[in-house]
Order: C-alpha cells, then structure tokens, then sequence
C-alpha cells in the first residue's frame, strides 16, 4: 500500500510538471509570436524602419505583461473556469485575435470586433488578463493603422463594459442582458466616433457601418459563447452528475473503508445541497463538496494533502478543490459561501448523528440544536472573513431545521 502511495504521489508530480512545463512553453510562445508579427505585419504594411522597431517593442512590452499576468494567475488559480489547467484555451483565443489585430486595419475602422476579443480573452482568462491582452492587441492594430488614438479609447471602453458585463456569467449561463449591454454600448461608442469626428454633413449613411459592426459582433459573440460554454460549463455540469453519483469507485472505495464515513458523506452532501438550493448557491458544487470532504480517509488520513492528490489524481473541476482546501487546509480562511454551508452542514450531521447513538429514540428540537451549533461555530470565529450574511445564515438554520423528517435516517 506504501509502495503504491508512493507511485501515485511521484505520478501526480511528473503530471504536474508536464503541466507546468507546457503551460511555460504556451506563454513563451504569445511573448516571441506577438513580437514576430507584429515587426512583420509593421514591414507588410510598408512602416518605416523606426516604426517597425518602435511596433515590436511596445507590443513585446504588451506581451510580456501578458506572459507575468498569466503565469502568476495560474500559481495563485486566479483564472477564471478552471482555466488554470487549460491555458492552451487562453492562447488559442490570443493568437487567433493576434491575427485578426494585424488584418483589422484593412477595415475600416469603426468595423473592428474588438469587443468580442476583449470579452473572449476574459472568458478563457480573467478579468485583468484579459484587459491587457485586449489592449495590447488593440493597440498593435491601431499603430499598424497610423490614424489617431480614438479608436484605441473607443473599442477600450466598448471592451471594459464588455468584460464587466459577463464577469457575472455564472452556471445559469444568463447571456442576453450583459449581450444586449455590451452591444448598446459599442453601438453609442462607435456612433460617436462616426458622428463627431466625420468631417461631413449629418446623415443616416453615417450608421451603416456600426450597424454591420454590431452584426458582426453579435454573431461572432454567440458563436464565441457558444464554444465557451461546449468546452466549459457543458462539461462541467456532466462531470459534477458523474462525481455527485453515490455509487461513484471513489464513494464505494470509501464504504468499504468505512460503512459511517460513506452514509455521513450522503447525510451532509444532501444537506449541502438543500441548503445551497435555499440560498442560490451552486448546489451540485456544495454536493461534491459534502460527498467528498473525508475522502483522504480512503488513503489512511483525511488531511488536505491526501484530499487534494486524489481530486487531482480523478481530475474534479477546480472549484471542488478550491472549496475542500478552504475547509480542510488550516493554513486557510474560510471565504466562500459555499464552504460555510458544508461547515455547517458537517457539523450538524455529525452532532444530530452523535446524539442518535447515545440514544435511537430521543426527540430532539432541531431549530434549537442546530441554533446553538451554528451560533457556537459562529462564536469561534471560523467564519468571520466568509462572505457570508447574518441573514443567511439565519436562512441555513431555518433550511437545516424543515429537514426534520430526513434526519430519522440518522437513527
């Protein structure tokens, strides 16, 4: 057994320096790519020498930010989506967007898709990722161009409201009103720069071309979106049906270890998951969680260290980890909603469990019991940097106690 333990760890370890590794090499390659090209594009578009170089270097500069900001974002897993693990997403969309900033200014201007960039590289990324990889594609466009720094500003802020719009796309997957935001946005933006800066009379002419902007956007937004959510969230509801099944190996492996450890795991992911329900929570996520926070028992002890190997090990979503590591690792704050739920949830499945034991058929007064669980909790102070509200807390309780009838299955 120590034998195999020790097999599984090194395996682990050589997979995640190949990660590492590949994730070092697809960074490299937006820094020598951005540059390369763009000194090529400058000389295809017949720049002079001074402006070559001067068009390599700020857009290596640019690029560089990138290589820093993704490569911290994935040590601290600060990419959105458990993109950490798929950067090649991110650099795909980059140098299909690096291409398309060196056609761009063969259009005219106000037909630049800049949006759905700005709001592409976010989604495969993060926030500030995401903005500095826009604005450095963009700016590599608008020095190929030669014209004035108005379209720079104007596609920057139409790219600011776009990442700000879908930030909060969450597992509903509600796209239409930050769409329809984005979209009005660039609209206003795009006929300003048409409007005020056209040196000719006012007419309706002066719209076409933010109209077939917005067209353009709007379609290659959906197709955006629609591959987003393929790769993303699709996958990601199936995985969490295939590990929230009682009858997942790692589940039965834990019920042969432990006939109590497997039922209090199914008694605390169904009270994770009614209670995540109540509060609008991601309830499939609150579940894993409960049917996985004592799984480190199946490898001798439930310590964060042997949770996190066999996550890793049957690759759950990044979120699980995320949440386990919060509630099982010391050397952490518990902050997420999520993980305060399946606090809670543990501890009063355990004590009611407890009191059970000493005695099948006791009645008990279960707003009182789990009242004073969860204010005693509260009291130690283990949640007080959760995001957590008096009011939903009160709202956990109010949850926890209407399971009166599940809990004689605790008997």
């Amino acid at each position: 057994m120590e034998g195999s333990s020790k097999k599984e760890r090194k395996d682990l370890a050589l997979s995640d320096t190949k990660k590492d590794q590949s994730g070092v090499v697809f960074q490299i390659s937006i820094f020598f790519l951005t540059i390369a090209g763009s000194a090529l594009a400058a000389f295809l578009y017949q720049k002079s020498v001074d402006e070559i170089a001067g068009i390599a270097v700020m857009s290596g500069v640019g690029a560089g930010i990138v290589w820093f900001l993704l490569g911290k974002s994935r040590e601290d897993e600060g990419l959105l989506q458990g993109n950490a693990v798929h950067v090649n997403r991110f650099v795909i969309v980059y140098l299909l967007s690096l291409i398309g900033s060196f056609l761009f200014p063969l259009l005219p201007t106000g037909g630049w898709p800049y949006q759905v960039i700005f709001i592409g590289l976010m989604l495969f990324g993060n926030q500030l990722t995401g903005i500095c990889a826009g604005c450095t594609l963009l700016m590599i466009s608008v020095l190929l161009q030669g014209g004035g720094s108005g379209p720079f500003f104007i596609y920057f802020i139409s790219g600011l409201v776009g990442i700000a719009a879908f930030s909060a796309l969450d597992e509903g997957f509600k796209i239409w009103t930050p769409s329809l935001i984005s979209l009005l946005i660039q609209m206003v933006c795009l006929s300003l720069q048409e409007v005020l800066f056209a040196n000719e009379v006012f007419s309706f002419r002066m719209f076409f071309i933010p109209e077939i902007n917005i067209l353009v956007n709007f379609v290659l937004l959906m197709i955006l979106l629609k591959i987003f959510r393929s790769l993303v969230t699709n996958r990601e509801q199936n995985q969490y049906a295939d590990i929230n099944d009682p009858e997942h190996p790692l589940l039965l492996e834990l019920m042969a270890n432990s006939r109590d450890e497997y039922f209090h795991a199914v008694h605390t992911a169904y009270l994770c998951e009614k209670t995540a329900k109540k509060l609008n929570l991601n309830d499939a996520l609150s579940k894993a969680c409960g049917y996985y926070h004592r799984i480190g028992l199946i490898r001798g002890e439930n310590s964060w260290e042997k949770v996190r190997d066999i996550l890793k090990a049957n690759n759950f979503p990044w979120e699980v980890e995320r949440i386990l590591q919060e509630y099982l690792d010391e050397r952490e704050k518990i902050v997420s909603k999520e993980t305060v739920v399946l606090f809670f949830c543990d501890t009063v499945a355990s004590s009611i469990s407890y009191l059970f034991s000493k005695d099948a058929k006791i009645e008990l007064n279960y707003y009182q019991i789990i009242s004073a669980i969860l204010d005693k909790k509260m009291e130690s102070g283990l949640i007080a940097s959760s995001d957590i509200s008096f009011k939903e807390i009160e709202e956990i309780k109010n949850t926890l106690a209407e399971e009166k009838n599940y809990y004689d299955f605790l008997r």
